[in-house]
């Protein structure tokens, strides 16, 4: 593998949460330049803002409100068993943790709702970062750049129409 191509699959794989010494292993090259890569290019640093980006967050409170939805039905199957018994307490007991959870369902999906409030790119902000990539890539490879000047207006337009 060339160095370029070592270091890309490395950078993939180390962003994915392997270790350095198991990326190493896998594309053959010392552990050292591993730890010389995550330095030298702020993988560590993109890695941390991806694990605790928008979509890892999002992706973890839905994952809770669905194991509390799961408990709530639990929970609301053994209060109709309980209607017909003469148990007061253990029915008094169950609406309790009925209510409970519907509160914290509640509570996380008003978390959801301000994350994705907190976290939305405004439409200029969006485009200031579109135009510094598509100038970075005419720099870069002007011929790539025009191949993709359709796709550009494309991409804009439907951005425009989605966050404006």
């Amino acid at each position: 593998m060339a160095k370029k191509q070592e270091r890309s699959v490395a950078k993939q794989l180390f962003i994915q949460g392997k270790t350095q010494k198991e990326i190493a292993a896998l594309v053959s090259v010392q552990e050292k330049t591993i730890g010389e890569w995550v330095k030298k290019f702020g993988w560590k640093s993109e890695r941390d803002a991806r694990m605790s980006g928008q979509k890892n967050q999002i992706e973890n409170i839905k994952a809770i409100i669905s194991a509390m939805a799961e408990d709530r039905l639990y929970v609301h199957n053994k209060i109709k068993a309980a209607q017909g018994s003469s148990d007061l307490d253990l029915l008094i007991k169950l609406q309790r943790e009925a209510a409970i959870l519907d509160d914290g369902v509640s509570k996380w999906n008003k978390t959801l709702e301000n994350l994705d409030k907190e976290n939305r790119v405004s439409l200029s902000v969006y485009l200031d970062v579109m135009d510094d990539i598509f100038k970075a890539l005419s720099s870069h490879d002007m011929k790539v750049f025009m191949k993709t000047i359709s796709f550009q207006e494309s991409h804009l337009s439907t951005i425009s129409l989605k966050l404006g």
